[in-house]
Formats: structure tokens, sequence, C-alpha cells
């Protein structure tokens, strides 16, 4: 699972593909921080090209729910701005 969305990079290149790539969660302070990294394409992560860009984003307090597992993790992704009108692919 990832999400398609194209979000300008440093490079001056658009980052289209963007998948999950480290979690960690908090148990006992009930946070989570998750990074997600982008790729020029699918086709560039599936050649394990270097990802472009990461975005990282955290969940505390009320948006903290223990051990969400990566599709719900997706799921939230797509609550952040950044990543409003990104789409599953």
């Amino acid at each position: 699972m990832a999400l398609s969305k194209s979000i300008q990079t440093e490079y001056q290149v658009p980052a289209t593909y963007w998948n999950i790539g480290w979690v960690q969660e908090d148990f006992k302070n009930k946070s989570v921080e998750v990074l997600v990294y982008g790729y020029a394409s699918k086709e560039a992560r599936d050649a394990d090209a270097q990802h472009m860009h990461s975005i990282r984003f955290g969940l505390q307090g009320d948006q903290y729910v223990a051990g969400q597992d990566r599709a719900a993790l997706y799921a939230t992704l797509k609550q952040q701005a950044d990543f409003t009108d990104a789409t599953d692919v």
C-alpha cells in the first residue's frame, strides 16, 4: 500500500509515490511518529531508488490510537494537511 500525491521537492522535481518507511510508537506517552518517503514514481520505488523527500508526522493525545497497522496509518496520513487529497495506490 502507498499513496499517490504530487508534492514538489527541493530538487524541483515532484515526488508522486509515498510510502511509510518508519514508525515509532511510545505507548507510555501515547504518541506515534511516522516518516513517509516520497519517490518520483512507483517504478522508482520498485527499483530501490533513493527517496527524494520525506515528511514526518506525529499523533498524540486524542489523535493517538495504540497499535495501528499500516493500513490504518495510511488512512490517518490522508487526514494530514499535506495528504488530504492523496489517493491509495
